[in-house]
């Protein structure tokens, strides 16, 4: 359902379009057959006339009700759905950091190997735009946190952090979003960016990154942590 509603806002001025032109040729139709009916003396020609004319008026007015659908949908429905519901484009990495660097694996651990990044992950949290100061990577957490940081990088449309376990084919999850900067001057102390229920997931070690994304859909290397998360008490 939110898909159906973020296409129909994005898509809005070709639905529009697409839409009235079709209005048009069908007003002009349900008009020639209004005519058609006025201008027929036979009852068995005025009844087919009045008939083809029903057709078109019902058309016609399942295309006014399909505009006004549509602008119901772009103007109020379409921007409420959350942005974590909103299809993500896939940020433009920044290769800035040494490629041939990679995390230590967890000794002992096969499966961290397994999705272990080719980038040097700590290099993203170097940007103090887009970098999570709290927790810190390596840290033991439980509980409901906050995390803290920075999204303000040029051009900011928004941001999220995400989640990962270190298990094979593991996929992100994001577990927050948000459309308003944090932080856009230096941080004197680390702002709110989001908060974490780590007692909805079973404990053990997982991956955070935050991603930040400017309007042409572009970001810089996200900030990458490792945190432990703790049994639920």
């Amino acid at each position: 359902m939110d898909e159906t509603l973020v296409f129909i806002e994005e898509n809005q001025t070709w639905i529009y379009i697409l839409l009235s032109l079709t209005g048009l040729i069908t007003f002009r139709t349900a008009y020639l057959r209004y005519n058609a009916v006025q201008n027929t003396y036979f009852n068995l020609e005025r009844e087919k006339a009045r008939n083809t004319f029903m057709r078109s008026a019902l058309m016609l007015i399942l295309i006014i009700v399909g505009l006004f659908t549509t602008f119901f949908v772009a103007t109020f429905a379409g921007p409420a759905v959350p942005i974590s519901a909103r299809p993500t484009a896939m940020p433009t990495v920044s290769l800035l950091g040494n490629p041939d660097v990679t995390r230590e694996a967890d000794a002992g651990n096969p499966a961290a190997t397994a999705i272990e990044p080719s980038f040097d992950a700590s290099a993203g949290c170097q940007n103090p735009q887009a970098t999570i100061y709290s927790p810190q990577d390596d840290e033991t957490v439980s509980g409901k946190i906050d995390i803290r940081g920075a999204a303000a990088i040029p051009g900011f449309t928004f941001y999220k952090i995400e989640i990962r376990s270190l298990s094979p084919n593991a996929t992100w999850r994001t577990i927050w979003a948000g459309t308003e900067t944090v932080c856009e001057t230096e941080c004197a102390d680390p702002e709110f960016l989001g908060t974490w229920d780590t007692t909805l997931i079973t404990a053990g070690e997982y991956d955070m990154q935050l991603v930040v994304v400017d309007l042409a859909g572009n970001a810089p290397l996200p900030c990458l942590i490792r945190v432990r998360v703790l049994p639920a008490s």
